[in-house]
């Protein structure tokens, strides 16, 4: 939709296409709603941090870094400039990639 489209930038899109190709946005749809659900950004849980290979975990980061959340190793979560909507919108295509790839 135009909304998800308007918050989701180009770099993501591609990230997303990668995550798909390594089969890893299950993981990163928990880690997304993990943070959406608390309501917050506090705390963490390292363990939905570690995948596989590193290149995984960079690519989550980096993904989620774009919605204006910078992920800490712990699994923590730190936000930027009122970043709800677009980790709203993150969440949003995540879990209809996890449907459709399911």
């Amino acid at each position: 939709t135009q909304f998800i489209s308007a918050e989701l930038r180009d770099k993501q899109l591609e990230l997303l296409l990668e995550s798909l190709e390594r089969k890893i946005v299950s993981q990163q749809l928990k880690l997304v709603r993990t943070h959406i659900t608390l309501g917050s950004f506090q705390g963490g849980d390292a363990k939905l941090l570690s995948f596989p290979h590193k290149e995984e975990q960079e690519l989550t980061m980096a993904l989620v870094e774009l919605s204006g959340v910078e992920l800490q190793e712990d699994g923590s979560a730190v936000p930027r400039h009122q970043p709800f909507e677009a980790v709203a919108a993150l969440f949003v295509v995540l879990y209809a990639l996890n449907l459709l790839s399911g």
